[in-house]
């Protein structure tokens, strides 16, 4: 297990290292600072959101943000949160909601900084600190112990959640998640360690290779679907992404470290095609963490609630339904008796 943890921090640091030496601080600080909302096709098609039918939009203030997320299904079901991933919006997770939300009660926050919720450029948005800010939301909205599903970036925030914020977790899925270094380099790892990132995209063209490295099931569908309603979006708010993608580089615990004291039941979900964060990942996840359980899907990419939305629900349903799961239900049922 050690050699495991000093063999991904090994290469993390290293593509991370060389990323950041590419950058130039200050003129990204600066347009960070003058960054400011603008409406645009993608937002207004955020907006409509809230005629999904039994979809509710919900607001909630936290830490000088406001979280704007929905919330569907029975009043009274187990709570899911479905926390997206790097460049995305709680829109990721569209068509997983109907597969899931029969007996679950399913929160699906814009992460700060990311979609409807609020941006501050002098505010901090590592794994850790927006882990923070999630647990003071579910404190505030007094959700019972839930099961948490993060996908790529949404996973490290969602291991650092099951590490120092337990008592809010029933289980955790680790999708594609960051925060290790992979053992074999994947597409948009080789490009970062030249400087460049695949995603943050500043044009139509990259927002298309945006899509195409992040999906391989139907991936070029998806990319002439996305791509048109997205690019502006998108290029728009490369500053913030910068920032926020800096931040993720430069985590204060590292990802590695807490999977290894997490110790509510873990599922490591992955497609075999992620080009982002390669499959080895996967792998040094369920390492690091010997009680998780590992899922590869084969000929699926980085999302797989978008390429294989009906296999994701299932395998998330048998995840909750197992006797891990049920039998940490049992150990926090007086506990959630006093949070509800």
């Amino acid at each position: 297990m050690s050699q495991t943890r000093e063999a991904t921090l090994e290469t993390l640091h290293r593509v991370s290292q060389q990323y950041l030496a590419s950058t130039d601080e200050a003129r990204l600080e600066k347009e960070a600072a003058n960054w400011r909302p603008r409406p645009g096709l993608w937002g207004r098609i955020q907006q409509a959101s809230r005629w999904l039918p039994g979809v509710r939009l919900r607001q909630q203030p936290i830490d000088d943000h406001i979280i704007h997320y929905w919330q569907l299904g029975p009043k009274r079901g187990t709570p899911v949160v479905l926390v997206h991933g790097f460049a995305s919006s709680k829109e990721n997770w569209l068509t997983l909601l109907p597969l899931l939300r029969r007996g679950y009660t399913l929160y699906v926050p814009d992460l700060p900084g990311f979609g409807q919720s609020s941006y501050r450029h002098d505010s901090h948005y590592s794994y850790g600190a927006q882990a923070q800010r999630l647990a003071q939301w579910a404190e505030r909205r007094s959700l019972p112990p839930a099961h948490w599903v993060g996908s790529s970036m949404g996973g490290a925030i969602c291991a650092h959640l099951a590490a120092r914020y337990p008592q809010r977790v029933l289980s955790v899925t680790l999708m594609n998640a960051a925060g290790l270094g992979a053992e074999t380099l994947s597409t948009t790892d080789r490009v970062l360690m030249e400087g460049g990132n695949m995603l943050i995209p500043d044009s139509l063209s990259q927002t298309r290779d945006l899509f195409r490295v992040t999906t391989h099931r139907g991936s070029a569908l998806i990319s002439l679907l996305m791509a048109p309603a997205m690019y502006r979006d998108l290029r728009h708010r490369a500053p913030i992404s910068r920032h926020i993608f800096r931040d993720m580089l430069r985590p204060e615990e590292e990802v590695a470290d807490l999977a290894q004291q997490i110790q509510v039941p873990v599922k490591v979900f992955w497609g075999d095609k992620d080009q982002v964060l390669d499959v080895s990942c996967a792998y040094r996840f369920a390492d690091l963490i010997p009680h998780a359980s590992l899922t590869v899907l084969k000929n699926i990419g980085h999302l797989p609630m978008l390429e294989a939305p009906s296999r994701t629900a299932r395998i998330l349903r048998e995840f909750w339904e197992s006797e891990p799961v049920r039998n940490r239900a049992q150990e926090l049922a007086p506990e959630s008796v006093e949070t509800a």
